[in-house]
């Protein structure tokens, strides 16, 4: 590191290099560098983040290295040289940089000043893409991050509070219909519908799943019944874009806090877990956590309490079973889908729909995602040996995706099985989709170079499935169930799931169909050309012994 000579501090015209640095500030870390001298000024937030003690630096970016993921290091040196150089300076770039051991996601933006006497300064933001916003960027509520924050403060205090989840019903087909930016004025249209209808007691926040919660001060069992009702009278009556009425429904799942024994993150996991059982049982009305726990004396809360516990205990009770996958023409079996499971006395074994929505909402995903992946790849090479083309499809979740070293870990446990990893598909669930998609679309890139395939799972499902697929490089498509039961007693199935499978085959990705459970449907589907087929017709879900039987 240097002085601050041949950094030219009588010309630098400060007002323009803030007015440079100001669209790049929010959460970043600044640069400036003469290009003349290649003296960089590190500005004092960005030392302190990065433990720099020189407040200038000579030949900044090459020294700049050591803080750099040995995998960037190529893109590091390329991209920055030809930023530097005044080229692709509109163009994304995502770098891990370390902080404090742990490596981070960062994206740089970078820019050319040209200051008093058409000197040059070269400005870069590294803007930490962990740091998630407290301002939800399409709607302008609140996100994640304030709901969290809120919650704290309210768990602090011991505040009564009404906690309600909202999933708006049918927000994927406006979307398929209309397209991806009506929907999108069309949420922004409700929010502002809802902030007009907030107090000093009231507050709305939208998680990435697109759901909107609210946050009611002081309220109980009647007033989030009689503040619900408000919210369905709301879209139901008056949300309009174009000249064209949306009569919208939804679901509603609740929690009333009285006497608090959860942190922030707990309390989204059990509002996830309670609107699916509201969308299950299709209740018009609310549904709250509370009345769930209180049914048969609470089994069902000492369940999921058990399951939190086995995760912690090292995934103690949980094991994998295997469903085929088999090609569309012939029907022999190509590969298999790994679906979790978990047993243990006396509640014998349990189905991942009770716990998995609940779970994947907690830390611990991350963990069990981790087994299920380890378990699935070491049965899988002995697969392998029956069948040497067989492949293993394993879904990922959000919390999985979203940690920087998880690509490592499944880098690690091919080579621990020596699994070629040409034969491992992990498939993308609707969470992930709710990850901001540069940082999706990096994390798959980075481990398709290695071999490894992606599979949109559920696709045709959700509210932002058709968008990510066309903006992130996946290999496959899985289509949902939900739009093949039924499919040869109903035309527009018929027609939504040949134009699923149409368009996948025109972009040149496998297709799957879920769901194939009579040959009837098999004989119908097989018409429409897919890569290949998944249902009961099969096979049901088999532990690997019996899956070896099989092959």
């Amino acid at each position: 590191m240097e002085g601050s000579r041949g950094f030219d501090l009588n010309v630098l015209d400060f007002s323009g290099i803030l007015n440079k640095t100001a669209d790049l500030i929010k959460d970043s870390y600044v640069f400036i560098t003469d290009t003349e001298s290649d003296i960089t000024y590190i500005t004092d937030k960005a030392a302190q983040y990065f433990n720099i003690k020189e407040q200038f630096c000579h030949d900044f970016y090459n020294k700049f290295k050591k803080y750099v993921n040995p995998y960037d290091i190529e893109e590091y040196e390329r991209e920055m040289s030809r930023r530097i150089n005044g080229e692709a300076l509109s163009e994304e770039l995502w770098i891990q940089f370390k902080h404090k051991e742990e490596y981070y996601m960062f994206e740089i933006s970078a820019g050319i000043y040209k200051g008093q006497n058409n000197k040059g300064y070269f400005v870069a933001s590294l803007k930490n893409m962990n740091v998630a916003p407290e301002i939800d960027a399409l709607t302008d509520l609140f996100g994640r991050v304030r709901f969290e924050k809120d919650m704290d403060y309210n768990i602090k205090i011991c505040r009564k509070t009404a906690v309600i989840e909202v999933e708006i019903d049918h927000l994927n087909d406006i979307k398929m219909v209309y397209g991806s930016k009506f929907a999108d004025r069309l949420q922004k249209n409700i929010a502002i519908s809802l902030i007009y209808k907030m107090d000093r007691n009231s507050a709305v926040y939208r998680l990435e799943n697109s759901n909107l919660v609210f946050v009611l001060r002081y309220a109980g069992r009647s007033e989030a019944l009689s503040y619900i009702a408000k919210i369905r009278k709301l879209l139901e009556n008056d949300i309009e874009i174009d000249g064209t009425h949306f009569e919208l429904k939804c679901y509603a799942g609740g929690i009333l806090l009285d006497d608090y024994d959860c942190m922030a993150d707990e309390i989204i996991s059990r509002l996830e877990y309670t609107l699916a059982r509201s969308k299950e049982k299709k209740r018009i009305d609310i549904v709250f956590f509370n009345d769930l726990v209180r049914v048969n004396g609470g089994n069902g809360m000492e369940i999921l309490k058990v399951i939190h516990q086995s995760v912690l205990n090292g995934c103690d009770g949980f094991f994998v079973v295997y469903q085929t996958i088999v090609n569309a023409d012939t029907g022999k079996i190509a590969g298999a889908e790994a679906l979790i499971r978990w047993k243990k006395e006396p509640y014998g074994v349990v189905s991942p729909g009770l716990f998995i929505d609940w779970i994947e909402e907690n830390p611990c995903m991350y963990e069990l995602g981790n087994f299920i992946l380890e378990s699935a790849i070491k049965d899988s090479a002995y697969f392998l040996k029956e069948n040497p083309d067989f492949f293993i499809n394993i879904n990922v979740s959000a919390k999985q995706l979203e940690r920087l070293e998880f690509k490592d870990f499944v880098l690690d446990i091919l080579k621990k099985y020596n699994f070629p990893a040409n034969h491992l598909c992990l498939e993308i669930t609707e969470r992930c989709r709710d990850l901001p998609v540069k940082l999706l679309r990096k994390e798959i890139m980075y481990m398709q170079v290695e071999g490894i395939h992606f599979a949109m799972d559920d696709y045709g499902t959700g509210s932002s499935s058709a968008s990510t697929v066309i903006q992130v490089p996946f290999n496959e498509i899985k289509i949902d169930m939900s739009f093949v039961t039924g499919i040869t007693e109903n035309k527009k199935q018929q027609a939504m799931v040949k134009q699923m499978i149409d368009f996948g085959n025109d972009a040149g990705l496998n297709t799957c169909v879920e769901g194939i459970d009579s040959e009837k449907v098999q004989d119908y589907i097989r018409k429409l050309n897919p890569t290949w087929m998944q249902g009961y017709l099969y096979s049901k879900p088999v532990v690997a012994d019996d899956l070896i039987k099989l092959l």
